[in-house]
């Protein structure tokens, strides 16, 4: 039966259990506080449970039976919030934050990203700076440095060494509501701090710290990107490429990406576990004949796990692929040994190799669902290979392709929804149209990477340029088609688990025809589908203004009943500014395209008023024009100078004053000074969360 045989990998599947208590541990860890003294707690029940583990091996079978297994596996959970524990800076001695020092000396992490307005790329640092004085430190900052017009960009790279003021600050919440959370990003890959300074404070006094295989790996990949870039003329080409091939994303356009993210295709530009299988399936069909040999086979997967981690660095190492080599790797010595039932067991024992590593890696989302997406491939592939079996040869490749898709999304769905609140309906469509144009665009970029005749080089840079539009366009054109994708999708934490406990209980039902099982799943979708329609009820019931914080611009929105309108001093719906800030909220409420925008232009010195249905909305730019009273619900000021003050007169008919991000921070005092002595409601929007109104 399905089940037994089930069980039977479950039960041969230890690293399962090493991976959940250990996984469990460095998330408990991570988001429980740990003192001091809490910390040394851990350690000791540690080294008890060691010394119980030790013991137990003196005693019969049966007393050694009983208490290995629970002892080692809570010993396992207390080993993983140590491992995480002692890299958090609360519990570093030396972190920088505790030296009050002027400079910092660091390295950089990564390959520098050129935005508009600076460079930005992570340090670690390695000396504070005092009086003179340097001493160690540790600790990590996402560095910001600025880009001026008239001078040329500071010219940076993995490894150099970098003396810099120290005006670091901890990173901000978002300050709007389902605006993605730059902290709780950067906070789980243990970056708390970030600085933004001028090129003037910064100075490099070495180079080549860092580590010297990943320095060798990217400047490997920077030399294949240049030469994809003296090949391939056409950019968006040329970043698709580079992407693909290389995992290289740097300066890619939004409206590229965008177009991957809603099709649900988007996985093809990460080199990840689908990239690292391509090369090698492609090893394994060319490398077959190796087989008919004495010694055949050890040889062939000699050559092939050298090809694989040759391919990682040409990628140079990305954490991505580095996960896909490892992970491959694992599988491949399951193979050579010839051991059956072994790929669950691969597969974690890959996850618990890459923890023991780098313990943040289980909060990265890229780590969550490619091992989502293979764990589903393992267990709901074959499965339905076998339930739904298609005897045609041709049906059978695409039925394949769609089971494989639909496997990989079955478990990958959940956190697709809770992290990006927008789920691809066409992902079949899409994973049906990539596949060979990204296989042929894969095998032919690395021919044009390793070809050394640049006659040679220059038709295939031709043809891929060709290819890449030919993708892009099919992605584009199923990006067009209606209700492409469903955004506004949200979930909570609670509901999560609650739809992954819905799919492990369907599937455990499924494996077990256990009626039990069925009715677990039964009252788990109810409880699931309960809480979705609630939270839409509540979306679409809702009527009140929302006045977002977009730094000097404004930005409100006003919300009737699934009916939203946009006003703001920013040109469209489609800026980047309202994309990231606002959008993310209004999309739960109705689609981009709905949304009725108006612009709002403000002369220096005006006054203005806006009836809604919601309430009237006033806005002052500068010094309030007409001294009479003002009627209205909320009053937006903006631009204030040190002269105008809060009279009571003209503030008389005013529900609440809002004073937003385009007043500086020196009038602010004086401003709430002046309201709490007229006893006037005002919310300071300027480095605050956004201001929600609901009409009751």
């Amino acid at each position: 039966m399905v089940g037994q045989s089930v069980y039977l990998v479950l039960r041969k599947t230890p690293f399962a259990k090493v991976f959940l208590f250990f996984g469990t541990g460095i998330v408990c860890g991570y988001y429980i506080t740990l003192s001091i003294l809490l910390f040394q707690i851990v350690c000791g029940c540690i080294m008890i449970m060691f010394l119980l583990l030790v013991c137990s091996e003196a005693y019969n079978k049966r007393w050694r039976r009983a208490v290995f297994p629970p002892v080692f596996y809570l010993m396992l959970f207390f080993l993983g919030v140590f491992w995480i524990g002692r890299q958090l800076p609360a519990h570093q001695s030396r972190h920088f934050m505790f030296a009050d020092a002027e400079y910092l000396i660091g390295v950089v992490r990564d390959e520098p990203v050129l935005g508009e307005s600076g460079v930005r790329f992570p340090v670690e640092v390695r000396y504070a700076v005092k009086t003179g004085e340097a001493r160690l430190a540790t600790g990590q900052i996402m560095l910001s440095i600025a880009r001026k017009n008239d001078e040329p960009d500071l010219t940076l790279s993995y490894g150099d060494e970098l003396l810099f003021r120290n005006s670091v600050v901890e990173v901000r919440a978002p300050h709007n509501p389902n605006q993605f959370n730059y902290k709780r990003y950067l906070a789980h890959k243990n970056m708390y701090h970030q600085a933004y300074i001028q090129p003037a404070d910064v100075r490099v006094i070495g180079s080549q710290k860092g580590n010297s295989m990943v320095a060798q790996a990217l400047a490997i990949r920077q030399y294949f990107v240049r030469k994809f870039e003296g090949f391939i003329t056409d950019r968006e080409a040329l970043e698709i490429c580079s992407a693909l091939i290389l995992g290289y994303r740097a300066n890619f356009q939004a409206e590229t990406l965008t177009a991957f993210i809603n099709t649900g295709t988007v996985h093809v530009l990460s080199v990840s576990g689908l990239h690292v299988g391509m090369v090698f399936f492609l090893l394994n069909f060319l490398l077959a004949f190796v087989d008919r040999y004495p010694h055949g086979r050890p040889i062939r997967f000699t050559l092939i796990l050298i090809s694989i981690w040759g391919y990682v660095l040409l990628t140079g190492m990305a954490p991505s692929v580095l996960r896909a080599g490892v992970m491959i790797s694992f599988l491949l010595i399951a193979g050579w040994s010839q051991r059956s039932n072994q790929n669950l067991n691969s597969l974690f024992a890959s996850a618990c190799c890459l923890l023991l590593f780098d313990p943040f890696a289980i909060f990265e989302i890229g780590f969550q669902l490619s091992y989502l997406a293979v764990f589903g491939l393992f267990t709901i592939y074959p499965l339905l290979n076998r339930a739904f079996p298609v005897n045609s040869k041709w049906m059978r490749a695409i039925w394949q392709v769609i089971l494989v898709s639909v496997s990989a999304q079955f478990f990958t769905m959940p956190l697709t929804l809770y992290y990006f609140h927008q789920f691809p309906n066409y992902f079949l469509l899409g994973n049906l149209f990539v596949p060979l144009p990204t296989a042929v665009l894969m095998y032919g970029g690395i021919i044009l990477a390793i070809c050394p005749f640049p006659f040679v080089s220059s038709y295939l840079g031709t043809a891929l340029t060709y290819l890449c539009h030919i993708l892009l366009g099919g992605l584009k054109a199923i990006e067009r088609l209606p209700l492409a994708t469903a955004q506004g999708v949200s979930l909570s934490e609670a509901q999560l688990v609650v739809f992954f406990l819905v799919i492990m209980f369907l599937l455990v039902t499924w494996y077990t025809q256990w009626k039990q099982f069925l009715w677990c799943t039964l009252i788990l979708v109810a409880i699931l589908i309960s809480s979705v329609a609630v939270n839409s009820i509540r979306y679409m019931s809702y009527n009140g203004i929302k006045i977002y914080n977009v730094g000097r611009d404004v930005a409100i929105a006003v919300i009737d009943r699934g009916k939203v309108a946009l006003i703001s001093t920013l040109d469209s719906v489609e800026h980047p500014r309202l994309a990231k800030q606002v959008l993310p909220d209004l999309n739960h409420y109705i689609r981009a395209e709905n949304i009725v925008f108006y612009q709002l232009k403000l002369r220096k010195e005006q006054q203005m008023k806006i009836r809604t249905s919601v309430g009237i909305l006033g806005v002052i730019n500068g010094a309030p024009v007409d001294k009479k009273p003002i009627m209205c619900d909320i009053l937006l000021w903006r631009n204030m100078s040190s002269y105008h003050t809060v009279d009571i007169g003209y503030f008389n008919g005013v529900g609440l004053l809002i004073v937003d991000g385009s007043n500086t921070s020196e009038i602010l005092p004086e401003v709430e000074e002046n309201a709490d002595a007229l006893g006037l409601p005002y919310y300071v929007l300027k480095n605050n969360f956004a201001y929600v109104w609901e009409k009751k």
